[in-house]
């Protein structure tokens, strides 16, 4: 289904996001790539980087937000798990950066690596809080987006390499 899609033709959101990946949310996805005015006009290729645009804003904004919460009293656990985070939030904006880079150079092996450690960070970050029974969970949402929109990622990424 995703060879039926050329990277250079012009689609709307809803049928790049109708290709999904089994967890990519669809509402999330229409929801998130329409959000750029630049979408409405974007060929596969387009949304892609509008797509890593997002990405990388919101590995930013959530490792500032870690920093913030950083400054709360916390107790021990969630600090460490927090400081642990931001860590992992500080690796991603680099790797963000880096798959940008290689999306831009059409050098997908390099885009898909990227893309997935960023998720995978997300994923190690939100897993930590689950370790202790009973602790906060300040991030989930934030780690969520990150999680989705590495999701629509991937989907465009299959139909620009034509996979």
């Amino acid at each position: 289904m995703l060879n039926r899609l050329s990277p250079t033709s012009s689609r709307t959101i809803a049928e790049v996001c109708g290709l999904k990946p089994p967890n990519m949310n669809f509402d999330y996805c229409v929801k998130a790539l329409g959000s750029d005015p630049r979408s409405q006009t974007a060929d596969v290729r387009g949304l892609g980087l509008i797509a890593f645009n997002l990405l990388e804003s919101s590995v930013t904004s959530t490792g500032s937000y870690v920093q913030q919460l950083l400054k709360q009293k916390w107790e021990p656990y969630v600090q460490k798990c927090l400081s642990d985070c931001s860590d992992l939030y500080s690796d991603s904006v680099e790797s963000t950066k880096g798959a940008v880079g290689a999306y831009q150079a059409l050098l997908y092996p390099g885009v898909q690596f990227s893309a997935t450690t960023v998720s995978t960070d997300a994923d190690k970050c939100e897993g930590q809080f689950k370790e202790k029974q009973g602790a906060t969970l300040p991030l989930t949402k934030r780690n969520g987006d990150v999680t989705q929109q590495f999701y629509i990622e991937l989907a465009i990424l299959a139909i620009v390499r034509g996979s």
